[in-house]
Formats: structure tokens, sequence, C-alpha cells
């Protein structure tokens, strides 16, 4: 498959400072950069084949209304199965592909239990018409245009996925809080596995729906009758599938949500991400958000320079020799601090859904420039910290690492490949760069002792292979020993 640099005769890892040339026509040009400033800005590009036999309209639009991206097929290559729900599609991305109809269900059963507490609190408002108004608006969040889905069929969708997703939080939270009302009661809530699973498919990038129609969505169900604003709802249904397992309490709810009175989150997942970098009190942390007019430049240093990768902090094992501890913190993973040769690190569990959710939340910061890189960020550390199984054993001792499932090995594979196909400028995590720049300072003031206890490891495994071969060689010698013996005792006398 061809991106659009690509069909150009660019790839993207230079894409993003590769300016097109546009020709208006007064005969001015723009560059892309300048032209994507402009909401109402267009451009025709060629239709380009996509992985799935989708393709892109000619005239689509590059203006800031994208965001919402089709995971591209480089990306996806390293795990495909990671982007790809398995239980519920939502938005046109996966609408009715065949492996999730089975859901589809469930979704028309929550669509007329809403349209039934609407009824009773005497609600006639038509939400088909609501979305009708903003269908636009809608298509425009997404990075193709699915010309393929009728008008009617592109607005049943938003109001069948919508309403699933505002009714499910809502039931979630009313189960949370322990509400027993029979009429509350929902088969999908009492099946173990069910949650988690339609949690971890709400969080992948080509599965979201606006969030501006969730909110309307929920603002005409509701009308007061749930006194919580649909963004805590949100985060609680997700608190289980959090990196650290850390909990939100009421207090940090109301904090995230006060901070987010002027910040419009563009669906599920980015709200999901901005969570997650905030401290128990509910702010963000330093060590991960700074701003950038506060950021030192160094003009000595070319801008190619300050890329990280392998050797931006030397693996766990390294580190240990150099004389750094490894210490827990409770928290989100994302709280990282290096003090006095301690490297303090949040806990970080492992599951079935670990790999799929660190994926999105990377592709996430990767198709958008406004959002954090945080996770990349983490990603690249991660990658840096962790070589061999060794590393995994240090970081587990040290309990920041808990596996509920998985071999040593595959968290190894899992850490080295999610920095694959991944554009980073660490410019963006000046506090974590700071931390990590601490530690490789002490590294290379001790790389004597590094160098020391290497030798000292390989002399410890050399003696033991002497001592295994000696004593192979011993046991061998003896067998033969006995052997001859046998064999002298059985000759037959003259």
């Amino acid at each position: 498959m061809k991106t659009l640099f690509e069909d150009m005769g660019v790839d993207d890892k230079s894409a993003d400072s590769f300016n097109i040339r546009i020709d208006e026509p007064s005969g001015v040009q723009k560059t892309v950069q300048e032209v994507a400033e402009s909401k109402e800005a267009s451009a025709t590009v060629r239709t380009l084949e996509q992985d799935n036999g989708k393709t892109f309209s000619e005239s689509t639009t590059l203006g800031r209304g994208w965001s919402i991206f089709r995971v591209p097929a480089h990306v996806r290559e390293v795990d495909n199965r990671a982007y790809s729900p398995r239980i519920v599609s939502i938005g046109p991305f996966h609408h009715k592909e065949e492996a999730l109809r089975a859901f589809e269900d469930q979704k028309e059963r929550f669509l007329r239990r809403l349209q039934n507490q609407m009824r009773r609190r005497g609600c006639e408002v038509d939400l088909k018409k609501a979305m009708k108004e903003m269908e636009e608006k809608t298509r425009k969040c997404y990075s193709e245009d699915f010309e393929g889905i009728k008008s009617d069929d592109f607005v049943q969708m938003m109001v069948l996925d919508g309403c699933f997703i505002v009714e499910l939080l809502r039931l979630y939270t009313k189960s949370y809080q322990g509400n027993d009302d029979a009429e509350e009661e929902e088969p999908i809530l009492e099946t173990r596995w069910m949650v988690p699973n339609i949690g971890r498919d709400l969080l992948m990038l080509e599965n979201q729906l606006p969030m501006f129609v969730l909110q309307k969505i929920y603002d005409i169900t509701n009308q007061g009758a749930n006194p919580l604003a649909l963004n805590k709802l949100a985060l609680r249904f997700f608190e289980p599938l959090r990196p650290g397992k850390d909990e939100l309490s009421d207090d940090i709810l109301e904090t995230i949500e006060k901070q987010n009175t002027n910040r419009q989150h563009p669906h599920l997942l980015a709200l999901f991400q901005y969570s997650t970098f905030h401290n128990s009190q509910g702010n963000p942390n330093a060590s991960v958000q700074t701003p950038k007019s506060s950021r030192p430049k160094r003009y000595s240093e070319s801008k190619y320079e300050k890329i990280p990768g392998k050797g931006w902090v030397q693996n766990a094992t390294t580190l240990r020799y150099a004389g750094v501890q490894f210490k827990k913190k409770s928290g989100n993973f994302l709280d990282i601090e290096y003090k006095n040769t301690v490297l303090t690190i949040p806990t970080l569990y492992i599951d079935d859904g670990t790999s799929a959710l660190l994926r999105n939340l990377i592709a996430y910061e990767q198709s958008n420039r406004s959002a954090g890189p945080y996770f990349s960020c983490l990603a690249v550390f991660l990658d840096c910290l962790v070589d061999t199984v060794d590393d995994i054993n240090i970081l587990r001792d040290a309990g920041i690492i808990k596996q509920a499932k998985g071999g040593d090995q595959e968290v190894v594979d899992l850490f080295n490949s999610l920095t694959k196909e991944l554009e980073i400028d660490m410019d963006d995590c000046y506090q974590l760069k700071k931390h990590i720049e601490a530690v490789y300072s002490h590294h290379k003031t001790h790389e004597a002792m590094v160098r020391f206890y290497r030798a000292l490891s390989k002399l410890t495994f050399l003696r033991f292979i002497t001592a295994y071969l000696s004593t192979l060689l011993t046991a061998i010698s003896i067998w033969s020993a006995v052997k001859n013996c046998n064999c002298e005792g059985k000759k037959p006398h003259t």
C-alpha cells in the first residue's frame, strides 16, 4: 500500500518536514503546513489504495478537523490485531464488518432501552434529526470521506453507536455505585470477560466517534437525570484499564473535569490519554508536562542529535552495575523520577490488553501533533531499559513490572516493538528527558565499575562452564572406569 507521500516519492518519515506546494487559482502558492492551518482549506489528491481496499476521496480535506485516523499499513504490520476491534465496531472504519455483526443486536437493544427511558420522562426529541444536523461536522473528523456510506446509514450509525456508548457508561456507573435497581440490570455487565474487552475496543484509534456526538446524545437523553458529567462516566468505566491500575477518586475526577472546562477532547481515546498523566491529586505530572516556552534552547545541538533511541538510557542490568537502584511507586506509569542514584518508576501491569492499549495510545499521539507524546516517550524509555530477560527480572524484583499473563520474553518483545515506526521529538517530554539524562550522566561517571562487573559476570560464567565441564569429564571417567572393571570381571578363566 502506498501513502500519499510515498506516491509523491517521499517516505513517511520525512513527510512531516516535507513541504508540498499547491497552486491556488490566483497563482499564489502555499505549503501544506499553511494550508492545514486554515479550517476551510482543502486540496485535491489522487485516490490512494488502502490496505483494506477502501480509498481516499479525490477531494480529501487537509484541515484541522481530522481527529480519527486509520492506522497506516506499515504500523499495522508490527501487530495487526492491536488495532482491530474484537467485539464491537464504533464509527465508520469497521462499520458492518462481518466478524463484528453479532454485536449489532446488542446495540439495537441498548437503543430501545434508552428510547424507552426517554418516553417515560416525556422526552420526545428525535435523535436521528439531531444527528443529521451534525453529520457533516462528524464526517470531517475522519481521515476518509466514506462516500460509500449513504447519509441515512451514516446517521443511523451515529445514533446506534453513540447511544450504545452513552447507555453503557451510564449503566456501568450505576453498577459501580452499587445501584441494585432491577430495571437497571444489564447482562453485559454481569459477563466477566465482556466489559474489559468492550473497553479495549472503545480505546482503539479506528473505533471512535467524535466526543461532541456522544455529548449531544448524553445531553438529549439525560436531561438532568444523572448529575455526573459524561467525561466522569467515561473515565470511571475505563479505570480498570489504566496501565498503572491507579484508582481515580471522586476528587481526582473533579479536578480533571475542572481542567477540562476549556478543553474539548476529540474522542474517548484522547480523554483517556489526557487522564493518564495526572498524579494522585489530579494535576498534570511535572515529569511529563512542560510548556514549550519554558524549555531550554540548545543552539549548539543539531535537532537530529536530540532524537532518542537505543542508548538514550542504558538497560536495567547496566544501570545496576553502575550503582543505580530501582524502586517502585504508586500512581500512573508516566511519573518517573531519578534522585540520589534511585530510579523510581510506577508499577506497570502487563496483561492481555496492555499491548493493544499502549499501541493505540501511541498511534493517537503519532497522528495528532497537538497531543502530548507521553506514551511515545514512555515507549522509548522502556525499549532502552529492557534488552533481555535479565532486565525484566530486575524490574520485577523491584515491583516495577507485574505480569498477569505471558512469559518474560514476551514482555521483552513487547517493549522492544513499541518503538517500531515511531517518530518523536523528546523536547516535548523535557522534564522526563531531564531525569533520563541524569541517569545517563551517572552511568558515564561509573563506566569503570560497569566494565568491572561485566568482566566479573563473564568470569563467573566461564567458571561455571569450567566447573560444569570438569564435573562432566569426571563423571565420564568414573563411568568408563566402572565399565572397564565390569568387562575385566567377565573374562573367562584359562
